[in-house]
């Protein structure tokens, strides 16, 4: 079906399109028409029905705009729904770690850090997943268009260390550990240890530095002793969650990892036969 305008509904929709608006709410409505709460409630239905506007949640819309055709098809990209369901945001966890190339995984949920506290939404059947960070964490992100929509997400060494820091957002260590010579094969090794410095927690330095050493990867010794230094001194670190895999292992040094995660789930058995993997382009993008 075609869709159609009143001369109110248009002037919504213009006003949106012009301003470039996608997000919409019942009081960018009221502001377009000077109009009561009531009557924006009802125009935003009329929008929907006639295939204008997309519902989020409740009060909370998308513009389908005029360049979607007559018969108004909506933007599926669930990565441009999510950026409209709470401000400041960015992708990260898995979310950003399969947009880097870190996996080939694909996840059930998107992941967005956020500096308030939300439940999970799910909207297009996609569970949208918030994390709620402090402020002084909430950095490390950029803008980068993800299927022709601008999204906030994470850079890659911000998103290789939020799926340190919460492997269970990132598909489990197992697969944190898999991600490891990939991701620090794309990494700028600059960006990372001025980050590390910044982020200033020793647990994510002693994960990441045993992690490398068991994939095999190629550090330099000044990249190690970059490393080292940031590790808290008599700092024990257990590498996987302790309500998951207990609190016995073998302590791993020089960076005082207990060893809580059986081998089998971090090192597949082809990896022993693989080559060491080299730090390439240490000068690559973030």
């Amino acid at each position: 079906m075609e869709r159609t305008l009143s001369k109110n509904e248009s002037k919504v929709v213009l006003d949106l399109e012009w301003r470039g608006q996608k997000t919409v709410t019942l009081a960018d409505i009221r502001a377009a028409l000077g109009s009561s709460e009531n009557y924006a409630r009802f125009l935003a239905h009329q929008l929907v029905r006639k295939g204008w506007l997309e519902r989020l949640r409740r009060g909370l819309f998308l513009l389908i705009p005029a360049d979607s055709g007559r018969e108004g098809v909506a933007d599926m990209n669930p990565l441009a729904a999510g950026a409209a369901l709470v401000r400041p945001y960015f992708f990260s966890f898995g979310t950003a770690c399969t947009h880097h190339g870190f996996t080939e995984q694909v996840f059930a949920e998107v992941y967005l850090a956020c500096q308030q506290y939300r439940r999970p939404e799910t909207i297009r059947g996609k569970r949208y997943v918030f994390v709620q960070l402090r402020a002084d964490r909430f950095f490390g992100f950029a803008e980068e268009g993800v299927l022709g929509a601008p999204v906030q997400m994470a850079t890659r060494a911000r998103a290789l260390l939020d799926a340190l820091d919460r492997p269970q957002l990132a598909g489990g260590m197992g697969e944190v550990s898999r991600m490891i010579p990939r991701a620090w094969a794309k990494l700028s090794w600059s960006a990372l240890i001025e980050m590390l410095r910044r982020w200033n927690e020793s647990a994510l330095v002693q994960r990441l530095g045993y992690l490398l050493d068991l994939k095999g990867v190629a550090v330099s010794p000044e990249q190690r002793a970059a490393l080292e230094a940031l590790v808290r001194r008599g700092s024990k670190v257990h590498l996987g969650a302790r309500g998951k895999w207990g609190t016995s292992g073998k302590l791993v040094r020089p960076w005082n990892i207990v060893e809580n995660v059986p081998r089998d789930v971090l090192v597949e058995k082809a990896e022993g036969l693989k080559r060491r993997v080299t730090l390439k382009r240490p000068g690559a993008a973030p």
